[in-house]
């Protein structure tokens, strides 16, 4: 049978890749929108957030996201995965109104990032574009054979995945999946990719937090139950709470992780993830699945861009199951 052998959860967020200079530039821009979201407001006082955006505190949150980074990438390259799953959501990509599956997976024999362009990113991006895209078109290879085990088995279990074996034509793998090979891999070889598109983002079909362990146990079984003598790792890509950063729900969510707590991982209020937020979804969805394996914050950063409390909940977590 195959091994899970661990795992890790990974924010992707374009701070990653923006120079601390420019975090201020980004979050200008979203101040109108923002007003737009009528999203509840930060918790923090103006003082508070004044020595956020100070440009020491940017520089020093800028490099303990680096330590972060290089950190959790030497946590899964110790695990020697053969193959990765990674839980991510589509964020228009693969998938727009004509369908919009709450949770789908991908066992066809590869997928290609079709690069839309700089022009499809704010101008603040120009630094990240490359760790979400290729310049050209670039393929993805992906393991068919654990793809439809992990559909049969999630059906059988009660889980109704949708499931598709082609890539819509004109539509490209989303970030969630490119940045995990283009920047916490960078350099290195390709390791086969199972893609598991949860929707987070658009109503009225998302997984609530309940219903994300449930997937997450039953994936675990899944994986556990493949014929096969493949090491397997399960990566959460995204979040944390953003745009606007709420520092406890981060916190809770990371605690409960650790504790391998998945009543409190279901009772996460599901007013609090919409936006970038909601892709604290994956992060539940995996937790629930390495129930069980040792599991520790590598470090968590509230990394502020804005007075209005606006920024990334940077989260960097790894699961090591010692499965040598």
């Amino acid at each position: 049978m195959a091994l899970l052998v661990g795992g890790a959860g990974v924010s992707h967020s374009p701070q990653l890749s923006i120079e601390p200079g420019g975090w201020r530039a980004h979050g200008d821009l979203e101040q109108g929108r923002l007003a737009e979201l009528g999203l509840p407001p930060t918790d923090r006082t103006a003082d508070e957030l004044a020595g956020e955006l100070d440009e020491r505190v940017i520089t020093a949150r800028h490099e303990a996201c680096q330590r972060a980074l290089e950190a959790t990438r030497r946590e899964l390259l110790a695990m020697r995965p053969d193959i990765l799953v990674v839980i991510g959501d589509d964020q228009r990509e693969l998938f727009l109104d004509d369908i919009m599956p709450a949770l789908s997976i991908f066992w066809g024999t590869s997928l290609d990032d079709r690069p839309p362009g700089m022009t499809a990113y704010p101008s603040t991006m120009e630094s990240a574009y490359r760790y979400y895209h290729a310049e050209q078109e670039d393929t993805y290879r992906t393991e068919p054979g654990l793809g439809l085990h992990l559909v049969e088995r999630l059906v059988e279990s009660g889980v109704d995945a949708a499931q598709f074996t082609e890539q819509p034509a004109g539509r490209t793998l989303g970030h969630a999946f490119t940045f995990i090979y283009r920047r916490l891999f960078e350099g290195l070889p390709r390791l086969p990719l199972v893609p598991i598109m949860l929707n987070t983002y658009y109503p009225p079909n998302q997984p609530t937090p309940r219903r994300c362990v449930e997937i997450g146990r039953a994936l675990r079984a899944a994986i556990d139950s493949w014929p096969s003598d493949k090491r397997v790792a399960l990566i959460a890509s995204g979040g944390l709470t953003h745009p606007i950063i709420d520092e406890k729900l981060d916190r809770r969510l990371l605690e409960a992780l650790e504790r391998h707590d998945c009543d409190d991982l279901a009772q996460l209020p599901a007013e609090g993830l919409t936006e970038g937020s909601s892709e604290i979804r994956n992060w539940i969805a995996v937790g629930a699945a390495l129930h069980g394996i040792p599991g520790r914050t590598v470090d968590y950063i509230p990394a502020y861009r804005s007075a209005a409390g606006s920024g990334c909940g940077m989260g960097f977590f790894a699961w090591n199951g010692d499965g040598s």
